[in-house]
């Protein structure tokens, strides 16, 4: 034996005889499974789930973009709503609903009385008439 090698465990030689050695070695490369088709299964497996999340990310990024769109159509609206809300509280204020009244051709009517009845009492101030429950008037000053 040569001195740069060292030597191995020594194989077995099967004791069947010489056909025995042409028959191991064919079942020995039957043994070994190809490795291509399970290589090519788990990269296809890879690139399909790769190719599903990023449909699934697309899509939703679409409903984001829709959401968003859909919530700025509503503040707008929003903005609109207290505009037109803010325009009819002018419109109900009483110089303004005097002024339409003189374009139209109408005035206050001076001439006729109003009739207060006793279902609906005039309106008075707090003070006018009464004194708080256990106080008497002072007389001379108006209380």
């Amino acid at each position: 034996m040569p001195q740069g090698r060292r030597g191995g465990p020594a194989r077995p030689v099967p004791v069947s005889g010489p056909a025995a050695p042409a028959q191991a070695a064919p079942a020995a490369r039957r043994a070994r499974a190809p490795r291509a088709p399970f290589v090519l299964l788990v990269v296809g497996l890879l690139c399909g789930g790769l190719v599903s999340l990023l449909l699934l990310n697309a899509v939703l990024a679409q409903d984001s973009f829709r959401a968003n769109g859909l919530r700025n159509e509503i503040n707008g609206l929003r903005i609109a709503k207290e505009g037109k809300k803010s325009a009819i509280m002018g419109l109900e204020m009483p110089a303004a609903v005097a002024k339409n009244n003189e374009y139209q051709g109408l005035g206050p009517d001076w001439d006729t009385a109003r009739v207060i009845t006793p279902d609906k009492p005039a309106s008075r101030a707090a003070s006018d008439g009464r004194t708080p429950a256990g106080q008497e008037r002072v007389p001379g000053t108006g209380q």
